[in-house]
């Protein structure tokens, strides 16, 4: 992990979803018929940056990934697309930081743009400067009230070619759920007040996870997906990356990307344990618990087995087509990666308990569902 992430691991694991995504979902767009792409960044910052390029933020990685992109997509295959960036900030100190950076953009051909306020308050400029382009909007805040619910966001929310990549600030937000006084802002965000009473914090994660969709989807009517982001030296969430599109393909490479960001987490969290392990050794005692802080795989659940149980369910003696959508679905309705849908049918298949009828996938090593063959599968 870079040195300047030490310390805040998890903006580290948060950003390189954003790289890796952004870097895909560009090169698709810019590949379609969309000729101008817009990014909108509605907490910018910059914050804590370490250099002069922001390469530690989410400003100076969407930035590089713009520019990057969009020379390969002429070079390669003779499109000229054009980028554009806004950048959002209420903070007064970050946005003179932001203002300076960007007058002195080191991505010319890069459309830059920069407004200061609470994005909350100034909706309808952000959809006039939209247009009628693609948007793919980062919406990553330091907290929670009033900045990630339906009700604030439901005009973005209908814009018609717009993707979202929000920040739910889960840790915040389940702390408050049982006072009344934020009961409004329960709503807003989940569209009800949350009522438990004897779930596991699995089972509670999962709920308000699906209610918080949900509610967004009242507005947004397309897929969403998610990623976990936990706490650095520990498995409690932190928060959730809560993804938005209206495309199956996205995704599709929405959770591709995100199971390389699950790898990365691993490591970095063992890169914490390690850290402190060491900050410790001076004063460790040896018979005692400090020794917790070494690096366990184990804690780290299979889903290989519980994607099995998920598949025997959902396929029949009956044949069912496994296409982009029907893939889709299934990375949507879990929080399953495709390498572990991949693995358990080649389990189900060398135990001959599915069958693909329209393909010999003996022979496949690594995607034996392959969603652009369109083909059916059937229990034997």
């Amino acid at each position: 992990m870079p040195d300047a992430y030490i310390g805040r691991e998890q903006a580290y694991i948060k950003h390189t979803i954003l790289r890796t995504y952004l870097q895909r979902m560009f090169l698709i767009v810019g590949r379609s018929k969309e000729l101008v792409i817009n990014y909108v960044d509605c907490f910018a910052g910059p914050w804590k940056e370490e250099d002069d390029r922001l390469g530690d933020t989410s400003i100076g990685i969407s930035l590089e990934r713009m520019d990057s992109c969009q020379k390969y997509l002429e070079e390669k295959f003779s499109r000229k697309v054009k980028f554009r960036a806004l950048y959002i900030e209420k903070s007064p100190e970050s946005f003179e930081k932001l203002q300076a950076f960007l007058k002195n953009n080191p991505y010319p051909d890069i459309e830059v743009r920069c407004l200061k306020g609470n994005y909350t308050d100034i909706i309808d400029e952000i959809i006039d400067w939209c247009g009628s382009y693609f948007t793919f909007f980062f919406v990553d805040p330091t907290g929670w009230q009033k900045v990630v619910g339906a009700i604030t966001m439901q005009n973005l929310l209908k814009l018609e070619k717009a993707e979202f990549l929000i920040n739910l600030m889960y840790d915040f937000i389940n702390r408050f759920i049982a006072l009344e006084k934020h009961s409004e802002d329960m709503i807003e965000i989940f569209g009800e007040v949350p009522v438990f009473s004897d779930e596991t914090p699995e089972q509670r994660q999962n709920n308000l996870l699906a209610l918080y969709r949900k509610n967004m989807n009242n507005y947004f009517e397309g897929r969403t997906a998610f990623v976990p982001i936990n706490k650095p030296g520990n498995k409690r969430i932190l928060y959730y990356l809560v993804y938005f599109t209206r495309h199956s393909r996205g995704i599709e490479v929405f959770k591709t990307e995100a199971q390389k960001m699950n790898i990365v987490q691993r490591i970095t969290q063992q890169e914490y344990k390690l850290r402190k392990q060491l900050g410790q050794a001076e004063t460790m005692d040896m018979f005692g618990s400090d020794l917790d802080v070494f690096p366990d795989n184990h804690e780290y659940s299979d889903n290989k087995y519980a994607a099995k149980k998920y598949l025997m369910e959902k396929l029949s003696t009956e044949p069912m087509l496994i296409d982009i959508d029907r893939w889709a679905s299934f990375l949507e309705d879990s929080d399953f990666y495709p390498i572990d849908y991949q693995m358990a049918i080649k389990e189900l298949v060398d135990e001959g308990r599915v069958k693909n009828i329209d393909a010999d996938v003996s022979r496949r090593t690594k995607h034996l569902i392959n969603p652009d063959k369109r083909e059916r599968w059937i229990l034997v």
